[in-house]
């Protein structure tokens, strides 16, 4: 694990299963015992308690889901909290990238076809609305005679 554990600070740590006793020597990570890292890591905690992060990634998450499945086309939608995936049909296999260039939006793949979604657990309803109108913007350029969802 790590990534976001320091928001940008070089963090990491790791889980075992309960079966494997470490011993000294055994296990090692970078930044294992830097106390600054350790600072870094609690004070993000400390954020997402007070600013209730994780009820917002669940509210978000259900809330962009709700939407994609008001989109036609769009297959298999399924997540937890902010971390959503769905499906895309060959005629819209060319989306993730239309995405990108056209509305500046980056998304994850998972190949053949699923588009993956991992957003900041501070992300906004309002910031959900844009994502949803340009997804909708570029499937109906990319199947004109689809009907607009909106």
């Amino acid at each position: 694990m790590a990534k976001g554990m320091g928001n940008g600070f070089p963090v990491a740590g790791i889980i075992i299963a309960p079966q494997l006793q470490p011993k000294h020597g055994m296990l090692g990570t970078t930044f294992g015992g830097n106390h600054l890292a350790c600072a870094a890591a609690l004070a993000v905690l400390e954020v997402m308690e007070a600013e209730d992060l994780m009820q917002n990634a669940l509210q978000m998450g259900e809330y962009i889901q709700s939407g994609l499945q008001k989109i036609p086309l769009l297959e298999n939608i399924r997540g937890k909290g902010l971390m959503i995936g769905f499906d895309v049909p060959e005629e819209l296999k060319d989306l993730r990238k239309n995405l990108l260039f056209n509305q500046h939006i980056f998304t994850g793949e998972a190949k053949p076809n699923t588009i993956r979604l991992l957003p900041s657990l501070t992300l906004r309803r309002k910031d959900a609305d844009e994502f949803l109108e340009a997804i909708e913007e570029e499937i109906n350029n990319m199947v004109p005679s689809l009907k607009p969802v909106s």
